[in-house]
């Protein structure tokens, strides 16, 4: 029994091995693309996941444990309409990293054959995130 474990385990370690490599050289030929030595797209992406992290950083450390539902939605015409749990407040950030990495791989794939729409769609990330920090921010708030 303990043989066939250790065998089972030597082909799982050389098949990780093997997925491992083929990943990092993946990602070799992504980062190598001219997509990623436009410095406007870098900088854009850069910032984005910049802003996104703050969030993350501002939500961490502003969100309190609670037993009670918080405010996760405010209208002005309704007023509250969506409750939740705490911990459902981090789903803002986690869509914000979300939507970087669709709209940069989106990007990328069109950066060859149009350059405009893969501007559009990066600096597009920079302007979710700014809205969800604000959208954030106003949580936050409502529930202190």
């Amino acid at each position: 029994m303990s043989e066939k474990r250790e065998k089972l385990s030597k082909v799982f370690i050389r098949r990780s091995v093997i997925f491992f490599k083929l990943l990092l050289s993946g990602t070799k030929i992504f980062f190598s693309n001219s997509f990623w030595k436009d410095r406007l797209i870098v900088n854009l992406v850069g910032l984005s996941i910049l802003l996104n992290l703050s969030l993350w950083i501002y939500f961490i450390q502003n969100t309190k444990e609670s037993i009670y539902p918080i405010i996760l939605h405010y209208n002005l015409i309704f007023g509250v309409d969506y409750l939740g749990d705490y911990e459902k407040i981090y789903l803002i950030s986690f869509t914000g990293l979300v939507l970087i990495l669709f709209n940069s791989v989106l990007g990328y794939i069109l950066y060859k054959k149009e350059k405009l729409a893969s501007y559009f769609l990066v600096s597009g990330n920079l302007l979710v995130q700014f809205f969800l920090i604000m959208s954030g921010y106003l949580i936050i708030q409502i529930n202190s």
